[in-house]
């Protein structure tokens, strides 16, 4: 996956949910994929968009009966039907061919507004092709993650100015009040964390990759967090974002 794949990688977690219809919690709908959330969208967004994601007609015209359902009419449509699956090479087209240009262009209007009503950036700071990657897929994760970018001005100014510095004392997130510990660590060692970070030609897409003992150490990194109970608390499928973060709209 050449774009976002830390994103991507974040939201369908570890456990193989994000395959089936899960009810992630609070007023959020019935959930599938990389957090395609099927109760914030009418059945035929819901049918455009998976067909379009090489999901047959009948499976998505089984889900598109989850539109507009959240929260407990959410959770009771997940109980009472089984059976619905997609593959990963259908979940991955749907972040791809679906997600990350709506949310692409999401992020792009956010960062305009911001630009706009904060002093110090001159126009030319919203122009989204002229970001590095490393900025762009800053910016879209927590576009995609939590809804919006004015949650989280400080960080935006410093991603806009490539004050990384700056950056590791406003990058992370949290569910009421507690810190989301795994995406928390994952995003730091991989944009912010001197150790880890890597040149703008060593980015996705290209032929560079991290040392072989850096790899290493991730992977047990992860294993460890997941050792305890083989869940990650703040992957979408464990964690009620809506308690934390507003819906975008």
């Amino acid at each position: 996956m050449a774009s976002y794949s830390f994103t991507y990688n974040q939201e369908i977690g570890h456990q193989g949910q994000s395959l089936v219809p899960h009810y992630p919690g609070g007023r959020s709908g019935v959930t599938i994929g990389p957090g395609y959330d099927l109760g914030h969208r009418s059945p035929q967004e819901i049918y455009n968009d998976l067909t379009a994601a090489g999901i047959d007609p009948e499976t998505a015209y089984a889900l598109i009966d989850a539109a507009h359902k959240t929260g407990p009419d959410a959770a009771n449509w997940v109980a009472q039907r089984g059976g619905i699956i997609i593959t990963e090479e259908q979940q991955q087209a749907l972040f791809e061919n679906v997600l990350v240009p709506e949310y692409e262009e999401r992020a792009k209007d956010q960062l305009l507004s911001f630009v706009q009503n904060h002093g110090g950036f001159s126009p030319e700071a919203a122009d989204w092709e002229s970001l590095s990657e490393k900025q762009k897929e800053i910016l879209f994760d927590y576009v995609y993650n939590t809804g919006g970018l004015s949650r989280f001005p400080e960080l935006t100014a410093a991603v806009l100015n490539e004050d990384w510095e700056e950056a590791a004392y406003h990058y992370e997130r949290f569910s009421g009040d507690e810190p989301l510990a795994y995406r928390n660590q994952m995003f730091y060692q991989q944009y912010l964390d001197p150790a880890y970070m890597r040149e703008e030609a060593d980015w996705p897409g290209t032929e560079a990759e991290l040392p072989a003992e850096i790899e290493e150490d991730l992977s047990d990194q992860i294993e460890d967090l997941y050792a305890d109970d083989g869940d990650s608390p703040d992957t979408p499928e464990a964690d009620n974002t809506d308690d934390w973060y507003e819906t975008y709209t």
